[in-house]
This record gives structure tokens, C-alpha cells and sequence, in this order.
């Protein structure tokens, strides 16, 4: 959801002839030479807060492939071979895919991360097998195609591993689509589609709204991705949509949900899942619709820093942990 922005407008590092960022970008001073201005000492702290926030970036893939993968798997209790199969090549691909993180960016990285593909390509055809026998359900569609877009991730891991160059993309974007597929690909259609559990349960006269947000949750993350791979006019309109479906079902959760939910711990998650989705979200909307105006409303940098954070600890972790805790 965070979309294409060039590192140039972010930093003003130079690079140097293997494609890093400069060895020092300290302002430099000589001996009586005048202190830097203004500008330059903002500079500098924009693109040191920059740097920080993307150093980060691979922690939240690792936490989703580590935490949030199988959490998922145990809140959706996948049956069938290849549900059976995924909870017995879990281990092995999250280890392998762990292994490629560790290691840098090449063609042995990017090997060892097909492991992690194959596995998102067995979860792909389990949402499959899933979409065919629910009988048309949205909230289990929501679920089904949470599966599905595993597999974009997993290509995707594999690309930022591998360190090849995307067409125009900066080289932080293979990474944020991986963590993007991982998070709102993935996970977010799995809550959606719990939420939509309870809400049909209830009967409420609040599920025409559902029904039309989770067809935004179901079709957004491929919209976002067609932006990426270049249709830049859906960029936007792609990211808010995703955004609106996400937020409009977090709302019907505090109103319709939350209440048919026993347990205080359960319910407490969920409601702080909630609540973060719906900041996460607000904050992915201005990002979305004040970047291609050249509106400075939210920069990249706090995109990743505070969008990430309330997207991947307060939506999602709380929201599976919740759950979780009430399936048992």
C-alpha cells in the first residue's frame, strides 16, 4: 500500500558505484569552514530518519513469516491435504526463509527463498480448494483469497532476495510489496473474513456494509498490485480503496462484533486490533491520495514507521492473538 517513491526525493545521499548509499552522509565540515545552514542539517535528519525506518523494514517480514503466518494457520485450522501439508512444511520453509534473509541479497539468497515460494504456492492452492467449497460466502472468499495472495508475497521474497533490479523501482519497493502481501494480502482478509463469521451469525441489518467492504478487502491488494507493476493512475485509488474496506469492517467490529465475543482477554484484542486498523488505515489513505498531489501530509518514512507499526502490532499480531484466544 505505501506505493512507488523515488529514494532521491527522501535522501540526499549520493550513491556510490555498487548501488549502496554513500559511505558517510554526515555533513561534512572542514577546519573554518561555516556551519552547515538550516536546510542541510534537515536534510540530513530527514534522510537519517529515512534510513532507520528501512533498516527496519526486515524485521517485519520476519515477524510476519515467524508470528503471523502461524497464527494464522491455527486460527483458520486448514484441513484437507493441503492444509495438512502446510502445517508440515511450515517449519522448514520459515527456517529456509530466514536462512535468506540472513544472508545478502543474491542468487544463493534467492534460491534458498523458493523454499518459501513453494510454500506460498501450496497455501495459493489451498485458498483455491477453499473459494470452491464454501458455497459462494464472502467472509469465506475473504479467507480463501488471504491464501491466494500468499503467493504474490512469496514471488516477491524471492525478488528481494535475488537483489535484481526492478524496472524504475527504488530498491526498497521489492521488500514493501513482500511485506505488503504478507500483511494486507494475507492476514487482513483472514480477519475480515472472522468478522464476517459473526456478523452473518448475528444477523445484523449492518451486512450489506460488509458485504460491500470485504469485496473492497478482496479486490484491493491486486489493485495495489497492478500500481505497482506500473498502472500508475490506480496507485491511489487502489491504496484508499484497500484502506476503506479494511477500516469500514474494523468499525462493524467494534459495533457488531465485539459483543457476540466471550472472554475479556478476546475481546480486548480485538478491539485494540480494531481501533489500530482504523488509524493504520487512515494513515494509508493520506499517504495514498496526498503523495501524487505533492502534498506532504505523511512522508514514506513515517509511513513505514507508524502505519507499519500500527498495521503490523495492532491489527494484525492483536487480531490474530484475539482469535486465537477465543477459538480455544
Amino acid at each position: 500500500m505505501l506505493g512507488r517513491t523515488s529514494t532521491q526525493k527522501r535522501c540526499a545521499a549520493g550513491r556510490d558505484r555498487s548501488g549502496m548509499l554513500g559511505v558517510s552522509i554526515t555533513p561534512s565540515r572542514g577546519r573554518g569552514s561555516p556551519r552547515p545552514r538550516r536546510a542541510e542539517r534537515l536534510a540530513f535528519s530527514c534522510c537519517r530518519a529515512w534510513m532507520t525506518a528501512l533498516a527496519a523494514l526486515p524485521l517485519a517480514l520476519v515477524f510476519a513469516i515467524l508470528v503471523c503466518v502461524p497464527l494464522a494457520l491455527r486460527a483458520t485450522g486448514p484441513g484437507g491435504s493441503t492444509g495438512r501439508l502446510l502445517i508440515a512444511a511450515y517449519p522448514i520453509a520459515a527456517v529456509a526463509t530466514i536462512l535468506s534473509t540472513v544472508l545478502p541479497a543474491s542468487v544463493l539468497a534467492a534460491a534458498i527463498a523458493l523454499v518459501w515460494l513453494a510454500f506460498t504456492l501450496v497455501a495459493a492452492l489451498h485458498g483455491l480448494t477453499r473459494a470452491f467449497g464454501d458455497r459462494g460466502r464472502i467472509e469465506e472468499l475473504c479467507i480463501a483469497v488471504g491464501f491466494m495472495y500468499l503467493a504474490i508475497g512469496g514471488g516477491w521474497v524471492v525478488l528481494w532476495r535475488s537483489g535484481i533490479a526492478v524496472m524504475d523501482f527504488a530498491e526498497h519497493v521489492p521488500l514493501l510489496t513482500a511485506i505488503h502481501f504478507h500483511y494486507a494480502g494475507f492476514v487482513s482478509p483472514i480477519l475480515v473474513g472472522f468478522n464476517g463469521r459473526e456478523l452473518r451469525a448475528a444477523g445484523t441489518r449492518l451486512w450489506p456494509v460488509y458485504v460491500g467492504a470485504a469485496s473492497l478487502v478482496i479486490v484491493g491488494p491486486a489493485l495495489v498490485a497492478l500500481g505497482i507493476a506500473g498502472v500508475r493512475t490506480i496507485e491511489a485509488p487502489a491504496a484508499a480503496i484497500l484502506a476503506a474496506g479494511t477500516a469500514a469492517v474494523a468499525l462493524l467490529a467494534l459495533a457488531a462484533v465485539l459483543q457476540r465475543v466471550q472472554g475479556v482477554l478476546a475481546r480486548v484484542l480485538l478491539a485494540v486490533s480494531s481501533a489500530a486498523a482504523i488509524v493504520a488505515m487512515t494513515l494509508a489513505t493520506l499517504y495514498a491520495v496526498a503523495n501524487p498531489l505533492g502534498i506532504s501530509a505523511i512522508g514514506l518514512d513515517d509511513m513505514v514507521r507508524w502505519h507499519g507499526t500500527f498495521n503490523a502490532l495492532g491489527y494484525v499480531f492483536c487480531g490474530l492473538l484475539g482469535w486465537n484466544v477465543r477459538r480455544t
